[in-house]
Parts: structure tokens; sequence; C-alpha cells
């Protein structure tokens, strides 16, 4: 697939009703955002650029599936089983599905030699968007079976969480993804004959006809209205935590008062020195003494610790539970509180950004904490297909982590500098001027993150915001990634 893509010759053909076809053999990382710049194109021509998102899933599910299927009558060939015969079947699919996965250079460079490519076209007729998918492997009655089953089992589902609940047989593609597929469909006003796949001539043929004077997402309004009801019954702060915040906004109340009160409390005490001794003051000694605790983070930083110890005391055991989601939560505050030290040393910035840092997965913590088992399945959902959970989450709950987390931080009365570090943490470009500069540094620790987990490569993050970074250069990002991760694990290694 060409790495530069002409936008303009895409309108062209969008508006001239010319079908346009792109070749490949695989769907390599990379070529992800190639995808979505195609398919956006065409949907801003229809006016219809809202659905992009699921309509990425759809088309990316398609071309992995085609690609399962040409890899699917390489390996049989290979093992010398006939894929018509149903014990051959059985028997070459018990071992495909690690076999494939194990050795996928292998069945590539196979693919590749044999010119077993995958045709994608795009057609726009009449106000309709047509996306069909080609493999030169012709479904077997046994795979259009199996399709089909999923088909009517999906009928039966109201929700992603009911879809992803059902066991499913793994040893093959075209079964969960596929349902999920049609979930999303469901979430933009469409039925399941918006889909079809077919053999035909030797190929399977997938795709999807989307009439856009039928896609309406206002079916997600019922969603959001069941998760903001979640949030409304979710525990207030608790009133110690509470009384401790307005006592730091006293202008009459002394250090020595507000140590006195804080005191009092043992585990406030316990986690203001824990945060005062982290990496995030890199003090050249241990302090034990609460009077000097306060004095060190002072009265903004006091607030900060109180917003991070209430969140948490309100889950209770689950806190525990969730170890991996807040450390992810304080590897991107300290990465966070550096960036902005380095690149924005303003006394406000680096007040609020070291616990924006820590807070910015809220949403996704508490959905953890209300649903358990569906974060978990979606999770491992979004792993296996190599997709954002933010877009699963937002057309499971009609909204995603980010602004769960907003709708929470506003319940509980955060200042407005937290409510906008959370919600905007994905999507910076849309944050309030004011709020850039905090927004900016945790989108960036928060992306960094990602990108050391290779979750994302270094083309996916928002060039705007390293440009204001003053990053111009994938070595010159990688380095400042480094420098964090060396002294984020030496402080680490020191307390």
């Amino acid at each position: 697939m060409a790495a530069i893509i002409d936008i303009t010759e895409i309108q062209k053909a969008a508006l001239r009703s010319i079908p346009l076809t792109f070749k490949l053999t695989s769907l390599p990382h990379e070529s992800h955002a190639l995808l979505d710049r195609i398919l956006e194109a065409y949907l801003v021509e229809l006016g219809q650029e809202r659905i992009l998102e699921p309509l990425s899933y759809c088309l990316k599910e398609l071309i992995i599936n085609a690609q399962k299927a040409n890899t699917k009558r390489l390996y049989f060939e290979e093992k010398g089983l006939d894929i018509n015969s149903e014990a051959d079947y059985d028997a070459g699919m018990h071992n495909f599905r690690i076999d494939s996965s194990e050795r996928i250079e292998h069945w590539l460079d196979l693919l590749r030699q044999r010119g077993q490519f995958i045709g994608i076209t795009f057609h726009t007729t009449g106000g309709n968007l047509t996306i069909s998918v080609r493999n030169g492997a012709e479904l077997t009655t046994r795979e259009q079976t199996r399709i089909y089953d999923r088909i009517a089992r999906a009928r039966a589902f109201h929700s992603f969480v009911e879809a992803l609940a059902q066991p499913i047989d793994t040893t093959e593609g075209a079964g969960l993804g596929i349902m999920i597929l049609l979930q999303f469909l469901k979430r933009i006003g469409l039925g399941e004959e918006a889909f079809a796949i077919e053999a035909r001539n030797g190929e399977t043929v997938a795709g999807l006809t989307i009439p856009m004077s039928q896609v309406q997402l206002e079916k997600i309004s019922v969603l959001t209205q069941a998760i903001v009801r979640d949030v409304d019954a979710l525990p207030h702060f608790p009133e110690t935590i509470l009384e401790l915040i307005t006592l730091t906004e006293d202008p009459r109340a002394t250090v020595a008062h507000i140590a006195g009160r804080v005191a009092t409390d043992p585990a406030i005490t316990a986690d203001l020195l824990k945060l005062v001794n982290s990496a995030h003051y890199m003090l050249p000694r241990r302090v034990n003494n609460i009077l000097q605790g306060v004095k060190i983070v002072g009265m903004k930083g006091l607030r900060n610790l109180l917003y991070t110890y209430g969140a948490q005391k309100i889950l209770g055991e689950k806190y525990a539970e969730m170890k991996t989601l807040w450390e992810h939560s304080y590897r991107t505050a300290f990465y966070a509180f550096m960036l902005a030290r380095s690149f924005k040393p303003k006394a406000d910035v680096l007040d609020d950004v070291y616990v924006a840092g820590i807070l910015h997965d809220l949403g996704q913590i508490i959905v953890a904490y209300l649903h358990p088992q569906a974060m978990e399945q979606m999770a491992r959902f979004c792993r296996d297909k190599d997709i954002p959970p933010r877009i699963l989450e937002r057309f499971s709950f009609g909204l995603n982590h980010a602004d769960i987390g907003a709708l929470i931080a506003r319940k509980w009365n955060f200042p407005e500098q937290l409510v906008h570090g959370i919600k905007y943490h994905h999507e910076p470009l849309v944050t309030p001027l004011q709020y850039k500069d905090v927004v900016f540094c945790v989108y960036l620790a928060n992306a960094f993150c990602a990108l050391e987990t290779e979750l994302i490569t270094f083309e996916q993050i928002e060039r705007p915001v390293l440009l204001d970074f003053g990053i111009r250069e994938e070595e010159q990002g990688r380095s400042i990634l480094s420098k964090l991760q060396k002294s984020f694990e030496r402080r680490a290694a020191s307390f």
C-alpha cells in the first residue's frame, strides 16, 4: 500500500463516483493511519466523518479476516491437508491460530511470492459508501456456515458487553470480530444488511454498504444515560477529605494548623509523606516530619494530594486490584511533571500537571470499578485486534474513559485544570487554550508510555503537540523518552 496518499485524488473519486482500489498483502500497524486517512476523505465528502472510528474498525476487521483466509490456504497446503475435508479441516484448525502467528513473516513472504493480495475498493453511489474487501480464497461451505451462525447469534445482543461475554471458539477468525462489527453497525443506526460476504468466481468478497441517509448516532444517548447514572451513584468524597481541601483554601489557616489536622488521619499522613519523598519532589533526603512535608508540598500540592487520595479511598479494597492502572498513572504523572519542568517551567503548570497525570485515567479506573468484567473483556479484545480501547468504550458506554473521567471529576468538584487534563488527554488539540500546557504535558507523557510499550508508533503522536515541545524528529523524541525512562527507574529504585 502506498505510503503517500493523494487526498485530492481520493476526493475526486468520491465526488465522481469512481471506484478506487488499493492492494496489500497484510495490514501492518503503520498502514492503519493510511487507511483511516482514505476512509476519512470519503466520509468528509459525504458529511459523515463522525462515523470514522466505527467504520475504521469494521474495515480493518474485514482486511484481517481476508489475510487469515489467504494464510489458511497456504497453511493447509504446506501441511498436506484438504481444506474441504471435514476431518482435515478440524486437524488443520487445531494449531492454525498459534502456528500462523508464530511464523507470521514466513507466511507473509509466501503470500507475496504467490501474489496473494487483498483488494480494497471504495465506491460512492447515490449517497451510499460501499467498501469491499476481496481475497483469493473462496469460502468453504463450513466457513460460510460459521459466519452466518455468528450473524444469527449477534441478533440477540443489545450491547458490546453482551457480545464480549460470549464463549467463542478461538481456533479461527471471523467469530467474535464479526459479532463486534455488527455491534458497531448497530451503534450508527444500521442493521446486519449493511454487511455482506459471499464466494464469487474463486474469491471471497466481504463488503459494507453504508446508506448515509440512514446513519444516526442517537442510540448512543441511551448508553450515555446509563453510565451517567452509574457516575451519579458513586459515593461523594469523604467528609474528612473535603474538610481538609476547604482548609487549604482558607487564607487564615496556618501551615502548622493544617499539618496538625492532617496528622489526625494516619492514612493521609502516610500518603503525604510518600508523595513528599517520591520522585516528584526529588529531595536530597527523606522527610519524616508532617509539618515539614506540608511546607514542602504547599497548599496547592496538598490539595492535589487530597484529590488523588480521595479517589483511591472511594475505591476501597478495589484500589489494590487495579495495581496496573495506577502504576501506569504514576509513570504518566512523573513523565508529565518532568516534561513540564524541562519545557514549561511555570508554577501553575508544575503544580497541576503531576496530579492531572495521576488522575488522567480516572474514568477507566472507575469504569473498571463499576464494570470489572466488561473492562477486562474489552481490554483483551482491543489488544487482540490492535484497536484503541477508547473507541470500544465510547460505543459500549456512550462515552470514552476520558469523558467519563471528566464527569466524575466534576461530580467530585475537582478544579477545572484537572477536569480538562482528564477530559482531553487523548484529544489535546481541542482543549481550551487556558489549559493547553497541562493537557499537552499529560497527553505527551501518556503517549510516551504507550510508545515505550509499543501500543502506538511515533507517527501516531499528534505533531502539533510534538512541535510545541520542540520535537521535530523521531530520534529527538525517543531520546527524550529514554531520559524519562532512566530517570523514572532510577527514582523508583531509590524509593
